[in-house]
């Protein structure tokens, strides 16, 4: 099998998520925080969903701890089962755009 490992990774995977969502617990709360950070560093323009979530977490989160922070992660294909499982053992809510 070959593989070429300087191509591009292949972008199809688009979820919508709350980044804030009422979670059970703080545990989880954080678990979901470190993932969606983790995936925001693979996803496509994670620069600009870093940037979002840091202006968030800076200005709304703390007028409103329970506002929504909805995002969109442009998640390489290869991920895509990966990134899913991940979301659905911490309990994080998201939906499948493409």
């Amino acid at each position: 099998m070959n593989s070429n490992v300087n191509s591009a990774p292949s972008f199809a995977g688009k979820y919508s998520l709350n980044a804030n969502q009422t979670m059970p617990n703080q545990n989880a709360c954080l678990l979901r925080d470190t993932l969606i950070g983790a995936w925001t560093t693979k996803a496509k323009d994670g620069d600009k969903i870093h940037e979002q979530l840091k202006n968030f977490y800076l200005n709304d989160y703390n007028k409103n701890p329970k506002a929504p922070l909805n995002i969109v992660l442009d998640i390489p294909n290869a991920d895509d089962k990966n990134f899913e499982e991940s979301m659905k053992k911490v309990g994080q809510n998201f939906s499948k755009l493409a």
